[in-house]
């Protein structure tokens, strides 16, 4: 037997070189042997992909967390491996033709696909990643705010700020701007309006608020915090520093200054209706609020609103952008789409929500945007609570995922995939329908998502788009400023898009 006097000496005589090799030997048996059974026998085995990513997650983080461009990897993936990829050792990219129906769809009776989404407080009495029963309540709840007579009365407050960008956009005439910029401006004052009776004041000042800043560092602060998860002891790490010098601190300042428009208006709830400019999101939030279950709590409002906010806000900018843009890149769809609204209006004043939305090619047009350059390129992943997907058996926590960008983007789906052709969604009546494009998977075209948590907001997000870009182009004639022509390709993607300037130059029409 070997005294611990013995083994103490022997201690001593290894090299530096020796200890390594001790602990080394063991770590790398251990690797060797998880990356064996990640590749060949884990339950997603026979699912294809990369065999790299089969058996390590840092591919799939360095895509989509470091250079941004997870969007694009995926569409290659698809277009090698077929519907369903393994991205990850425990992750699969399924397309929209499938996930759509199996991943998001409603699922009477049997229990849903949870949304993956990294913890912060409270998040569980957030919209966004409630559960089942708590999401259908809050929900019922906001429905008030998006029905059809509250979007009658918003339609005032959205005009408003129309006519004041129309108004900013008119005193530029000659000169160039970033067309970004004030899409951000009208958007963020439209939805602080609505949501809080109290704008953010952009349009006014021609300049961002600072919470409106942060939402743009947000964006790979939430990537950041998704990358992290994967190690938890430095997710925690970076979650126990101050938001100032936190590498996630975007994501707290944001939800902060949200939360503190909300306890405001918490604290305002006992004054007669009569104070309020108007009904705002808030009201209908507040309804019930001190009546328990019905309504929602307190802490539901505070941790519902920021999601509001951004999911309002960001991606309407997005969506006019890219169609300033692809109207620039297709002539005879900007010939079109001026005929109609120019045609159809003798006066600017004629355009309202009603009005515009009987635009065939407007909509035509903003749905080919949506589709070319969907705000969020990946939706929201799920975990599996073990079910089947395409008559397969996704085992409980599989994490899923639908890239908008890569269905829409697959000639399975859509003919001439990468090209902006507007009119194969007009009617087969309308003149410029083109029968090339009958074949279509309309289907798997979902930019607002599918199923219980689709977009709440989808139908304001559709008059305000039709709005402002019929207003827009009856008024004005423009053109893209000389190096813009990658402005789309060039983006990354970190949850939404890092956008860059767009710039144009406005001309009053003849």
């Amino acid at each position: 037997m070997y005294s611990a006097q013995n083994i103490s000496s022997w201690a001593h005589q290894l090299t530096l070189r020796d200890r390594v090799a001790i602990v080394a030997v063991p770590v790398l048996v251990y690797i060797s042997l998880l990356v064996v059974y990640r590749i060949w026998f884990h339950p997603l085995s026979k699912y294809p992909g990369p065999k790299l990513q089969a058996a390590w997650y840092l591919p799939h983080i360095y895509h989509n967390y470091v250079v941004g461009n997870g969007h694009l990897r995926a569409t290659r993936l698809h277009a090698k491996y077929g519907p369903i990829v393994r991205i990850g050792p425990n992750h699969l990219a399924v397309d929209g033709s499938i996930g759509w129906r199996d991943i998001y769809g409603h699922r009477t009776g049997k229990q849903e696909f949870d949304k993956f989404f990294t913890p912060f407080p409270n998040s569980e009495s957030s919209l966004i990643i409630a559960p089942k029963d708590t999401h259908r309540r809050i929900r019922r709840q906001l429905a008030h705010a998006f029905s059809d007579s509250a979007l009658a009365e918003q339609e005032t407050v959205v005009t408003q700020y129309v006519h004041l960008l129309m108004d900013r956009l008119t005193e530029r005439c000659g000169k160039t701007v970033d067309i970004v910029k004030w899409f951000n401006f009208t958007s963020f004052d439209i939805i602080g309006e609505l949501a809080y009776s109290d704008s953010f004041h952009s349009l006014e000042s021609n300049g961002y608020h600072p919470w409106v800043l942060s939402i743009f560092s947000m964006l790979k602060s939430i990537a950041l915090r998704n990358f992290l998860y994967n190690y938890r002891l430095l997710f925690y790490i970076a979650q126990s520093l101050p938001a100032f010098i936190s590498p996630i601190g975007a994501f707290t300042k944001i939800r902060g200054y949200a939360s503190e428009k909300a306890v405001e208006r918490l604290g305002d709830s006992e004054k007669p209706c009569q104070d309020q400019r108007h009904k705002d999101f808030m009201s209908y939030m507040l309804r019930d609020n001190r009546e328990g279950s019905r309504g929602m709590s307190d802490v539901e409002i505070v941790s519902t609103t920021p999601t509001i906010i951004i999911a309002g806000s960001e991606t309407t900018a997005t969506t006019l952008a890219g169609l300033v843009f692809n109207l620039k890149h297709n002539a005879e769809a900007h010939q079109a789409l001026l005929d109609e609204i120019r045609g159809t209006f003798a006066t600017e004043e004629e355009i309202n929500m009603k009005s515009a939305a009987k635009l065939p090619y407007l909509q035509a047009c903003l749905h080919e945007t949506l589709r070319v350059y969907p705000p969020v390129p990946e939706t929201t992943p799920r975990h599996s609570p073990g079910a089947l997907i395409n008559g397969d058996y996704i085992p409980r926590g599989t994490r899923l995922s639908v890239y908008q960008w890569a269905t829409y983007r697959n000639p399975n789906n859509f003919a001439d995939p990468d090209l902006y052709r507007p009119q194969r969604w007009l009617p087969t009546t309308h003149p410029l329908y083109d029968a090339r494009y009958k074949n279509d998977n309309k289907d798997v075209f979902k930019p607002f998502s599918f199923g219980a948590r689709d977009c709440i907001g989808k139908n304001l997000a559709m008059n305000e788009l039709r709005l402002i870009a019929s207003r827009l182009l009856h008024r004005f004639d423009y053109e893209l400023a000389p190096g813009q022509d990658d402005w789309m390709a060039s983006q990354r993607a970190f949850l939404l898009w890092e956008k860059g300037d767009l710039n144009v130059t406005l001309n009053r029409r003849p």
